[in-house]
Formats: structure tokens, C-alpha cells, sequence
């Protein structure tokens, strides 16, 4: 392997583990969230519902075993995500060094095509916008008339039948 390769394969791993682990701390946040929320009711709820103690133990030991619920779920599925992130990270990793010198093959192709391509001009592509717009708007307000006018004739026939 290059030089160049092994910085690629690096880049590329490095690039996964940082979309895992973004995904990770906010599937965390998340949990966290939820269960911030939940404590906070039971606060509210022992300090408004004082007189009734064992009805806000009980409320409370509930909401408890709730938020328990909740992180043994996040835990689970952070779990499950991390390990399937993991195998799919693994796979395309053997994958490109595996059949490396066919990818970069592949993409030294596909970047001498994409200097081939020719884009059109700024004022084709408006001209081109402005027509597009134009047939969107059309076609809305006449899929608007058409659903006002079915709306209005089922409505009058519904109430000509009901009487």
C-alpha cells in the first residue's frame, strides 16, 4: 500500500468514528433528556401534593421505575446501534482493503468524467427555474380547485341525502 492509500483508509475510518460517536453522545443527550424531565415531575408533584404522602410515594417509586425503564432502553439501544455501526465500519474497511486498487481505479474514472461534464449557463438555469415555478404553481392551484370543488359537491349532496 501507498503512502497515500493508508492516509486515505485513515481518513475514512477516522471520518466513521466521528459519525458514530456523534450519534452516540446525542442518542445519549437524548436519554438524559428525558429522564431530566421525569425527575422534574415528581418534584413538582411531591411538593403540590404534600397532604397526600403515600399517594405521592407511590407516584414517585412509579415514575422511578419509569426512568429506570427508560435508561435500561437507551443503554440497549446504544448498545445494539454501537454494535451494528461496528460491524458495518468493520465490513467496509475489509472491503476497501480489499479491493482498494479497483476503488481508487473507480474514482480516478469517475472524477476524469466529471470533468467532462458541461453545466449550463446562469441564465438557462433561471430561465429553466422560472418556467418550473411557474408549472408548480399552476398545478397546485388547479389540484386546489379540483379538491374544493369535489369537497364542495360531496358536501352538498351529503347534505341534500341527509334530510
Amino acid at each position: 500500500m501507498t503512502f497515500t492509500t493508508k492516509r486515505s483508509l485513515i481518513a475514512l475510518l477516522l471520518s466513521l468514528v466521528l459519525v458514530v460517536s456523534i450519534f452516540t453522545v446525542s442518542v445519549f443527550a437524548e436519554g438524559e433528556a428525558t429522564g431530566t424531565e421525569v425527575t422534574t415531575e415528581v418534584t413538582t408533584e411531591a411538593a403540590t401534593e404534600a397532604a397526600t404522602e403515600t399517594e405521592t410515594e407511590t407516584t414517585a417509586e412509579s415514575t422511578t421505575e419509569k426512568v429506570d425503564e427508560k435508561v435500561i432502553e437507551t443503554r440497549n439501544t446504544l448498545i445494539i446501534n454501537g454494535v451494528i455501526i461496528g460491524c458495518i465500519i468493520a465490513v467496509a474497511v475489509a472491503l476497501i482493503i480489499r479491493f482498494h486498487k479497483k476503488l481508487f481505479e473507480f474514482l480516478r474514472t469517475v472524477k476524469s468524467e466529471l470533468k467532462k461534464i458541461v453545466w449550463t449557463s446562469k441564465e438557462n438555469t433561471r430561465k429553466s427555474f422560472i418556467v418550473v415555478a411557474i408549472v408548480a404553481v399552476a398545478v397546485a392551484l388547479a389540484l386546489f380547485l379540483i379538491d374544493y370543488s369535489c369537497d364542495f359537491v360531496v358536501g352538498t349532496l351529503a347534505g341534500v341525502f341527509a334530510k
